[in-house]
């Protein structure tokens, strides 16, 4: 299976990771993992191989027989040239905040506490991850970020503060559980769509760096325009 195949496609409903040069289906264990479901769905998407062989119970037989057992697959790797190694990174430190998300969710929560999570997410992914995207594959085109997006995420950030004051403050547990999964669902579109551009873009590097750099410029534009309509209609109205 495609390193790329594994990094878009895994999702709770398909949790799929790396390790050791293979991909592990997790299907049949994320309720069962000793260690917590959390830490499975924090991983899910990525080469979680120094993560694994970190935890020292993870080197016995039993542990080792276990992860053979849930082998799917081979991970076949795209060799990424100099130039394009910081694409891999950038796409798993997507991949990492997209499964934020999946960890901070909970049926079982208060409406108020989910929405102050995914506000407090929101915020993060306005003010500090974006900023990151459109910094780091702005770099792989050489050229720097576009100030007026940057500013734009910073009224959004604002906006984003004000609109999760005056939904708790309104106290309907109705409205508030709907805004935390509007909310919710507004990041991880985008986080999402990133992934599935990058991974293209990882792909390409297969054939043809050309296709891998407009493939890169994609992806920008999918920030970009998520930035632009969330800006322009409201975040809450997306």
């Amino acid at each position: 299976m495609s390193i790329e195949d594994v990094l878009e496609r895994s999702d709770e409903s398909c949790p799929l990771m790396v390790v050791d040069h293979q991909v592990v289906d997790l299907t049949e264990f994320l309720r069962w993992h000793p260690g917590g479901l959390a830490v499975l769905l924090a991983n899910l998407g990525r080469n979680a191989s120094a993560d694994f062989h970190h935890v020292p119970a993870h080197a016995r037989p039993g542990v080792r027989q276990k992860l053979r057992q849930l082998v799917v697959a081979e991970v076949d790797s795209v060799p990424l040239p100099e130039a394009w190694v910081p694409l891999g990174q950038l796409l798993d430190y997507v991949r990492l905040v997209r499964n934020s998300f999946a960890v901070q969710h909970s049926a079982e929560r208060d409406p108020v506490h989910d929405l102050v999570y995914f506000g407090q997410s929101c915020r993060h992914l306005l003010d500090d991850h974006l900023r990151a995207f459109l910094d780091g594959f702005s770099a792989l085109l050489g050229r720097t970020a576009d100030p007026v997006l940057l500013r734009r995420l910073d009224e959004l950030s604002i906006d984003v503060q004000g609109w999760i004051e005056d939904s708790l403050a309104k106290g309907d547990p109705t409205v508030v559980a709907s805004r935390a999964q509007s909310i919710r669902q507004h990041c991880v579109t985008v986080l999402d769509e990133v992934l599935a551009c990058g991974s293209a873009a990882v792909r390409a590097l297969r054939t043809s760096c050309a296709e891998t750099a407009r493939l890169v410029e994609e992806t920008l534009s999918v920030i970009e325009n998520w930035i632009h309509k969330s800006n322009e209609a409201g975040i809450n109205d997306v």
